[in-house]
């Protein structure tokens, strides 16, 4: 697991690993920063670093990227129903006028009542993550998750129960967030005039104060449930966060340094250095189980696109068979050896004639016990195991990035006559690279293939279904006036 957290003036890299329900701290990784080439959408300048990074950490699996929110939007809707299901909730994107063919979403909170909701949603312009996707393919990464930065710093936190405050203040941008336990997330973008050059050069103390004032103004129409006793957070560049002061009106506004969270594990790093790191580890922390409050659900503010979190899915299912197959054959290996170790050491004892005639009439008696079980075997109706089926469908995946599955379905039943045994979903972005896998898939397992589906219903996306039916054996039916005739 590797947290990528894009500043304006560094990229934090955080390597870790979760043992049981908790996460440890392996790596804490300073690099250059990447943030103009991900604000320009540089293909090529993303994909040159992204290839330093994984040098720098000899992994290119699991990488979860944290994103500056100068970029996304936040916005906090009135939700009519509970449903989770996707017709509905597109159907509320569109009445709030979330444009989903330019933007990539997420909804992190989601406020409970019994019949309807609140709903906070992250969106972002697809060309910022379609630019980071395109790098990492290029470099052959496996991205989780790619979330806002102040996401991650409430995580971190772990008390979802309490009001904060975030200021992200930098060279180019300006922009407060506002959480609380009873609405969710609101986000105010300020003016260029509390970018750090300016607070530099006059009374960044009242000016924040001023802001702060500001955001709860704008808020009070729209966040109501926020109460303005919160903990305050303010991020800036290394070299300049020391430089800003803060003081308000309000005796419970304060500056808060981050509280230890009870789901690490570290054994190398002392608790300034974790503090320093806190965001990218707050995005790993989204792989242990939520906190679970009374009035709201937390999920994960993962922007990336359903089909690209399905895909990744299907290779992690992939990279796992082929771990399990690999030890399998190490053991296999290793048993054999031990094998032919005793059978050589069995060859270099003499065999008495009487033993040596019963070993061979007793392995006569073996081949005709094989032959009487596999005539058994194949009368019993049992379940085929679902691991070489499934191993040989992955097997004829002509490129991973090319093809991948949405939905993959084996019905295992004992019924010889069915004709659903397996069906595939797929999409790729080549007509042919769905012909080529068809083929690759005709085996002697695999007889009756038929391509029920296919269409481009998206650009430069083609989906297909494939049906795959097993095949059925006749067996001779037994003769019931057999015995009238001898009785005859």
């Amino acid at each position: 697991m590797i947290a990528i957290a894009i500043f304006e003036d560094i990229t934090q890299i955080v390597v870790g690993k979760k043992v049981k329900n908790k996460l440890e701290i392996k790596s804490l990784i300073s690099y250059k920063s990447i943030y103009e080439a991900y604000i320009n959408r540089d293909v090529n300048s993303l994909t040159m670093y992204l290839d330093e990074i994984v040098s720098l950490t000899k992994s290119k699996t699991d990488i979860y990227f944290i994103l500056p929110d100068d970029k996304f939007n936040v916005d906090y809707f009135y939700y009519p129903t509970n449903s989770e299901k996707q017709k509905d909730i597109d159907k509320f994107l569109q009445t709030n006028n979330i444009d989903t063919n330019k933007y990539y979403y997420s909804l992190p909170f989601n406020l409970k009542s019994t019949t309807f909701s609140w709903k906070t949603v992250y969106s972002i312009e697809k060309t910022y993550i379609d630019s980071l996707l395109q790098a990492s393919k290029n470099v052959n990464l496996l991205i989780k998750s790619i979330e806002p930065l102040s996401f991650c710093a409430i995580r971190y936190k772990n008390t979802f129960q309490q009001e904060t405050y975030i200021f992200e203040i930098y060279k180019y941008s300006a922009s407060i967030v506002m959480y609380s336990p009873l609405a969710g997330l609101f986000k105010m973008n300020l003016s260029k005039e509390y970018t750090i050059d300016n607070l530099k050069t006059k009374n960044s103390s009242m000016m924040l104060s001023d802001a702060l004032l500001q955001a709860n103004a704008v808020a009070k129409n729209k966040f109501k449930a926020i109460t303005g006793n919160a903990d305050i957070h303010i991020l800036s560049t290394k070299e300049n966060i020391s430089k800003l002061t803060f003081a308000s009106t309000d005796e419970n506004a304060r500056i808060y340094k981050m509280r230890p969270n009870s789901n690490l594990i570290v054994k190398k790093y002392n608790q300034i250095e974790i503090d320093t790191y806190y965001i990218g580890i707050g995005s790993l922390l989204q792989e242990l189980e939520p906190p679970r409050l009374k009035y709201i659900k937390i999920n994960s503010a993962n922007i990336l696109p359903e089909i690209v979190k399905e895909s990744t899915k299907l290779i992690e299912l992939e990279q796992n068979i082929k771990k399990t197959s690999k030890i399998a054959l190490f053991i296999f290996t290793f048993i054999i050896g031990i094998q032919a170790a005793y059978l050589y050491y069995l060859n270099t004892i003499a065999i008495p004639d009487k033993l040596q005639l019963d070993f061979d009439y007793a392995n006569k008696q073996i081949i005709t016990l094989k032959k009487e079980d596999s005539i058994i075997q194949s009368v019993k109706k049992q379940t085929e195991p679902i691991q070489p089926i499934l191993s040989e469908i992955l097997i004829s995946k002509p490129d991973n990035n090319t093809l991948g599955f949405t939905k993959l379905s084996i019905n295992n039943s004992q019924n010889d006559k069915n004709n659903d045994w397996i069906k595939i979903d797929l999409v790729a972005t080549e007509p042919m690279k769905i012909q080529e896998f068809s083929s690759n898939l005709n085996s002697d397992r695999f007889k009756n293939i038929m391509l029920t589906k296919i269409d481009n219903t998206v650009e430069n996306i083609n989906s297909a279904e494939i049906s795959i039916t097993k095949v059925i054996k006749d067996t001779p039916k037994k003769n019931k006036n057999t015995k009238k005739e001898k009785d005859e």
